[in-house]
């Protein structure tokens, strides 16, 4: 795209003349000139002197913006001498300029006779070849003055006084006008001295604010609180009020939550727009200097805010604002016996621990329930209706009854509930640890958990039939025995969309293993394709452990090596993990907590956390986490066991260390 060359135009000053003779006689006075001489200098982009020739067009108008057009003269191919034109107007210009037509064809007539105090004001437009019109200077004085014939016999031309008049023309208060010319000229009036010049078109004797200043005695020419240099380097109008937002109240807030935010500024106007980040809010009790505007839910992270006044003027600040994606909540549960579930499409969340349940938008309402042994487990999950569900061991003193509780009443009260029975544990020491519930693609209860009586065993408990219970062959089916006696094991359990039921766990051997029922006959105990249903995936041990089925179906686990985080893909179904590309390190480091989710439509996510908690999401499902944008820290709060949910609605929650953070899949 060409630049616009930037025009200079200077108009000089023409002063009337006359003719003294000795003696009595008076001589005739002379001819008016029907013409108008007009020069003007050219400059280019770098302020040199433009050369060669160009197309010059000169209007007058009866107003310095707008107004009416009274004259048009046309001057094809004037030559540039070091970027000085020199043209003559008049004495007839043309007859039309469309839309504008008649025209006024004659020069004199077109400016009202003389250019004195009681004269219409007239303002000289000139157009360079195809370029945009420079701005428009007054005509404050002509040759001769144009003035109507009657005025040609000067009756004061038979004093002395006359003589000496026109003798000083040239003078101002008795000085030379050179004096103001230089001074005008190499002075900037407006004390703005990396400002526009005196005779900046867009300075001279504008008064862009109305307050009856010319703007080149004004540093603030829109009076919009920022000095003509400081726009120019903006890359704003010098002389339109342009709004700038420089702090927004609060400067924070989560970004799951609506809040009200004050933005403060200068050059705010009644009208005006604003984007705050990706929306558009409607502002309300605009000041000059502030407005107010309601905000969010939005993703986290800094936030722009572009606002825009009605002349077209836009200023953007940038990251004055931020939405925060971790919500510090009261979440008194141990860390490595917590389970969460989130309510599908919404930001409700169910939290689950030792003896006790959270449940709403921020977990903060903690209940108690019941669950045998001092550090007896519950299990949450979400109904197929939405209602909040867990799994817990009923304490019956000699032994405990597993039962899966469901709000059926929707007062999130589960201890009045009656349960839907799994099995007895004869034992008055029995209890369960690490406890998981949910639903299979055909809305029938899973639980998975490790039971402790006289041995500890891993358990996978699925309502296979959907009758509600849990007497059908092979519904309630024992893993593995044998499992750490003396502290919790991570497990989780889960479905794939056949409804095949599987379990990640670590042994008491230190054995980190995955058992999946591949012919759903609900035993783990079977050999498919040479690979046995429960495979070993490291014999290191793992603090963390997590499972999932990804977006094409197959198993992936999460847990946490010696020196990395660990995501193993079963991506051939074959049971075993051994195949090239299907173990690979999510992060460089050991994790104390670790998790791995999907839900439909959102990418695979792994969450870990060292220093920094991090959510690691597939956005482009090349099963690498390594592209811009695939990593999240999400705050500073590492260092214990994790649980990991999605809601289906781009949202990513998980629980750590008495923290819920939130994040963002899309």
């Amino acid at each position: 795209m060409r630049r616009r060359p930037i025009h200079s135009v200077l108009i000089p000053t023409f002063c009337a003349c006359a003719l003294l003779l000795a003696g009595p006689v008076i001589a005739a006075p002379p001819a008016v000139p029907a013409s108008l001489p007009y020069q003007g200098l050219l400059l280019d982009g770098l302020g040199q002197p433009r050369t060669g020739s160009v197309d010059l067009t000169v209007r007058v108008f009866d107003a310095v913006v707008g107004g009416a057009l009274v004259y048009k003269q046309s001057f094809p191919a004037v030559s540039l001498a070091d970027g000085v034109f020199s043209v003559q107007l008049g004495p007839t210009g043309e007859g039309s300029d469309a839309p504008t037509n008649p025209l006024t064809t004659d020069l004199a007539t077109a400016l009202g006779g003389d250019a004195g105090a009681t004269s219409p004001a007239r303002f000289l437009e000139v157009t360079v070849g195809t370029d945009g019109a420079l701005s428009r200077t007054q005509i404050l004085s002509s040759a001769y003055a144009l003035r109507a014939s009657s005025a040609t016999t000067a009756e004061s031309a038979t004093t002395a006084t006359t003589a000496v008049t026109a003798q000083n023309a040239s003078n101002l208060g008795g000085r030379d006008a050179g004096f103001f010319e230089q001074y005008f000229a190499h002075t900037n009036l407006d004390g703005d001295s990396a400002g526009p010049g005196n005779d900046d078109p867009r300075e001279g004797l504008l008064d862009s604010d109305g307050d009856g200043i010319a703007n080149f005695l004004e540093p603030d020419n829109d009076d919009d609180g920022l000095d003509d240099s400081t726009e120019i380097s903006l890359g704003f109008d010098i002389n339109l009020v342009t709004p700038r937002a420089v702090t927004a109240t609060p400067s924070t807030a989560s970004f799951l939550d609506t809040t009200a935010v004050t933005v403060q500024g200068t050059g705010f106007r009644p009208g005006l727009s604003v984007a705050f980040g990706s929306q558009t809010p409607a502002p309300s009790s605009i000041t000059a200097t502030s407005f107010n505007v309601t905000v969010g839910p939005q993703g986290p992270g800094p936030v722009n805010v572009t606002v825009t006044n009605t002349n077209g003027q836009t200023s953007i600040a940038n990251a004055i604002f931020q939405f925060i994606s971790s919500l510090a909540h009261p979440v008194p549960l141990a860390d490595k016996q917590t389970t969460l579930a989130a309510l599908p499409g919404t930001s409700t969340l169910a939290l689950g621990g030792v003896k006790q349940y959270g449940v709403g938008t921020t977990a903060q309402l903690l209940l108690p329930l019941a669950s045998k042994g001092a550090t007896g487990q519950i299990g949450v999950g979400w109904s197929s209706g939405g209602a909040l569900s867990a799994v817990r061991c009923r304490d019956l003193g000699a032994s405990c009854a597993v039962e899966i509780l469901v709000d059926s009443d929707a007062d999130r009260i589960l201890e009045e509930e009656t349960g839907i029975a799994i099995q007895t544990l004869a034992s008055a020491s029995a209890q369960l640890f690490a406890a998981d519930l949910m639903l299979d693609a055909s809305n029938h209860w899973i639980a998975g958990y490790v039971r402790r009586a006289a041995t500890s065993e891993a358990v996978v408990a699925h309502d296979r039939d959907g009758d509600g219970l849990f007497t059908g062959p092979s519904e309630v089916a024992v893993v593995e025995s044998g499992l750490s006696a003396t502290s919790p094991v991570p497990e989780e359990v889960a479905v794939d969309a056949s409804g095949r039921a599987a379990l990640a766990y670590v042994t008491g051997t230190l054995n980190v293993r995955f058992a999946w029922d591949r012919n759903n006959d609900g035993d783990f105990l079977d050999v498919i394709g040479g690979n046995p249903e429960v495979t070993t995936l490291s014999t290191a041990g793992s603090s963390c452990i997590g499972a999932t089925f990804d977006g094409a179906g197959h198993p992936a686990v999460v847990y946490s090596s010696v020196s990395s985080v660990i995501l193993a893909r079963d991506l051939n179904d074959d049971g075993d993990f051994a195949d090239p590309g299907e173990s690979q390190a999510v992060a460089g480091v050991s994790s104390a907590g670790c998790d791995v989710a999907y839900k439909s439509g959102q990418p695979l996510a792994v969450a870990y956390n060292e220093a920094t908690v991090h959510l690691r999401l597939d956005k482009n499902n090349d099963g690498d986490f390594a592209d811009t944008g695939e990593d999240t820290v999400l705050d500073k709060v590492g260092g214990a066991e994790m649980e990991l949910a999605l809601n289906g609605a781009n949202r990513a929650f998980i629980a750590v260390n008495g923290f819920i953070l939130i994040g963002i899949t899309n």
